[in-house]
């Protein structure tokens, strides 16, 4: 913590109140965002820390018990190699590390990366490793296709999944609103006077998801009135270029839905398609606001930001091992307007 810098400091400089500026560094929701994003940036120009166990230290007095360690976050690599996390090809899985790693910062934890398979070993005996070292919480990343659910021993840890509802645990997890971010490229292709989309997923998207985004695009355009939406096309790999040009050839989308801009844009201009005169191309996960690709933008740094903050305050309240009833915190995506939709009408 940078000696001398304190809330009142902060609260000077950026001419808020000192509580406005601990919600602000709590994330509080009843601090507008850009205030918080304000004060956020204040402090970290300061190179201030809050001490995060202040709320620890005063439950833990009331309790007449005395403090013994101060609690470590542990954030967990799910993926199949080591730094499967921070190289994944997509890049709101990267953000999600970022963000969880600069918001553990900003509250003043120290936040430690670990691999799950590391050295190979069991989920038991990864699990008795960090319980020895002192971990109190753990942050995991977004497992690997076709992965199933880790088994760890959840009675040690608080614990939050960077995921959708997991149906066999009932661990909090936290995600993008893929549901939402569906039902809204809809209506954003609707707006521009798109009237045959069309769907194209992966196989796996619609496990790891659960079918949420054919959900949204599904009720999406019956909301809306379409007609003659095209029939969703799932690949199993985007390298089956034959298959998404039969596809198109036979389902005639005016506009394409997709998480996959590169490939399918790649595809459509070598084919003699041009972007967004011919046909539209609305992504389910740009990569960035400001990205020339038109489509949602899912934020990973604030879902993984959102999530160091409910694992914190599950360390604060002293919650270990899984809850009874499991609980998913939902972030609804940025409409980024791009450049493979034309204008919207009106």
């Amino acid at each position: 913590m940078a000696i001398g810098i304190t809330m009142k400091t902060i609260a000077a400089q950026a001419g808020v109140t000192q509580a406005t500026v601990s919600m602000s560094l709590a994330n509080n929701p009843r601090i507008p965002v850009a205030t918080r994003e304000r004060i956020q940036a204040i402090a970290r120009k300061l190179n201030y820390q809050p001490n995060p166990y202040v709320s620890t230290l005063m439950r833990i007095r009331r309790q007449g018990k005395p403090l013994k360690d101060q609690p470590a976050l542990a954030l967990v690599c799910a993926q199949r190699t080591a730094n499967g996390w921070r190289d994944h090809p997509a890049p709101t899985i990267r953000q999600m590390r970022d963000g969880a790693l600069e918001r553990a910062t900003l509250r003043g934890y120290r936040a430690q990366e670990f691999w799950l398979h590391r050295d190979g070993m069991s989920n038991e005996r990864f699990s008795a490793m960090l319980h020895a070292r002192g971990i109190q919480g753990m942050l995991i990343s977004p497992l690997a296709e076709g992965d199933p659910t880790p088994a760890l021993q959840w009675n040690h840890f608080a614990s939050v999944c960077l995921s959708v509802p997991l149906p066999s645990l009932t661990v909090t997890t936290v995600c993008n609103d893929h549901y939402f971010s569906s039902v809204q490229t809809v209506r954003e292709c609707h707006r521009r006077g798109y009237r045959r989309p069309g769907l194209v997923l992966r196989r796996e998207h619609q496990l790891r998801f659960q079918g949420r985004w054919e959900a949204g695009f599904l009720v999406g355009g019956e909301l809306l009135g379409y007609e003659d939406l095209a029939k969703p096309l799932y690949v199993e790999d985007w390298k089956d270029v034959s298959r998404i040009l039969a596809w198109l050839k036979k389902e005639k989308p005016d506009v394409i839905i997709t998480p996959a801009a590169d490939v399918l844009t790649s595809t459509l201009t070598e084919a003699g398609w041009k972007i967004p005169e011919d046909i539209g191309l609305a992504l389910l996960a740009c990569p960035q606001m400001g990205d020339r690709c038109s489509g949602v933008f899912q934020n990973g740094r604030m879902i993984g930001a959102l999530a160091v903050d409910a694992l914190i305050s599950m360390v604060e309240r002293n919650e270990r091992g899984l809850p009874e009833q499991a609980t998913t915190l939902m972030v609804e995506g940025q409409w980024n307007e791009g450049r493979t939709l034309r204008a919207a009408k009106g």
